[in-house]
């Protein structure tokens, strides 16, 4: 009776293990519906993936990858409620699986869960500590963050532990360019671009970095190399457009414009910014009608009803312009302010 009371106790014990763990033959057809399930994913078959996954944790649902990978496939449809559900098992699974806080993570970070993403990438640093594209999806979450210190910090580890993918410096460069240290984030997109000449973006922020710095035939030369890479870019026009402005070739600036709204016709800054150019060269009316757009399109736009009023105001339409002036005031436009200050100073003068 002693003997058969301590196998009932140990019984007892193990019954709970042996309930959790599958079978060696349960494992395997598992794992091969697994493989197949990343067939499905590679062919882009997402829907096939899931059923595939499914199956496998139907036979064992302690298989920690199965999850994984049904999540990625999750991810892949959008689908990231079911996602992080995946990616939360397999960690609950495996609690040392860091490519399961890695994924987790993007997620986070995409739905912009920051503070969630960053406790993730933190977690699956201290798991995989050689992986340097961790440090850099990190600092991506920084960047949102707008903590452009530490952005630069997990970029700096990223590129020391692998310097040659150029989308750490390009990466570095932006958080660089945020700090106002343009040098430096010349220096990474150039790095970016003699690594891959056909990084595009890089073209284009190394531009704004050249225009920020006063240097626009640079600026020019950039934006106009990111426009032969992707011609379809409004931005790109626009930027163009900018620098054109600011150097005072009028109507180069004036054809960057409408190009930016022949691709986009609804950037009310675009808009805005030709209007500002017809009032340099003194076309007030065409001005007026730009700026009238902006405010159609967006109808708190303080900058366009300063500009408008601005534009009334030089062709003796004062009562408009000073409606115009005052809602600029209301919105927010300091210089409204000023000028509506000035005025009434002027007007109490001449009395």
């Amino acid at each position: 009776m002693k003997y058969l009371t301590k196998f009932l106790l140990l019984f007892l014990i193990l019954l709970p293990t042996w309930g959790l763990t599958a079978d060696p033959i349960h494992t395997v057809k598992a794992k091969s519906w697994v493989k197949e399930g990343l067939a499905h994913i590679d062919n882009k078959d997402y829907d096939q993936a899931i059923k595939a996954f499914s199956t496998a944790i139907s036979i064992d649902p302690n298989l920690a990858n199965a999850y994984l990978n049904r999540g990625n496939a999750f991810t892949k449809k959008g689908i990231l409620d079911k996602a992080i559900a995946d990616y939360t098992k397999a960690i609950i699974l495996a609690p040392n699986y860091g490519d399961a806080y890695f994924n987790r993570a993007n997620v986070f970070r995409q739905i912009g869960e920051l503070e969630k993403a960053i406790t993730d990438y933190t977690h699956a640093i201290g798991l995989l500590p050689g992986d340097y594209q961790v440090y850099n999806h990190r600092g991506n979450a920084f960047y949102l963050k707008q903590d452009y210190e530490r952005a630069i910090a997990d970029y700096n580890q990223a590129v020391a532990l692998y310097p040659h993918a150029a989308e750490l410096y390009y990466n570095r460069g932006l958080a660089l360019e945020k700090k106002g240290n343009y040098d430096q984030a010349i220096s990474d997109f150039s790095r970016s671009i003699a690594m891959e000449p056909g990084y595009a973006e890089a073209y284009l922020n190394r531009g704004l970095a050249y225009e920020k710095k006063g240097l626009l035939e640079k600026a020019i030369e950039d934006y106009t190399r990111f426009i032969k890479l992707m011609p379809q870019n409004a931005q790109a026009f626009y930027n163009r457009g900018n620098a054109f402005q600011k150097k005072g070739d009028f109507d180069q600036a004036i054809a960057d414009y409408t190009q930016a709204l022949k691709l986009n016709p609804q950037d009310p800054h675009f808009y805005n910014n030709r209007g500002f150019v017809y009032v340099k060269k003194g076309e007030m009316e065409k001005a007026i009608t730009d700026f009238s757009k902006a405010i159609e399109l967006k109808p708190d736009f303080a900058e366009a009803y300063h500009n408008r009023g601005a534009a009334y105001y030089k062709l003796e339409k004062e009562t408009q312009a000073i409606k115009d002036l005052e809602i600029a005031a209301l919105l927010g436009s300091s210089g409204a302010r000023e000028w509506l200050r000035q005025k009434e100073f002027h007007d109490k003068e001449r009395r």
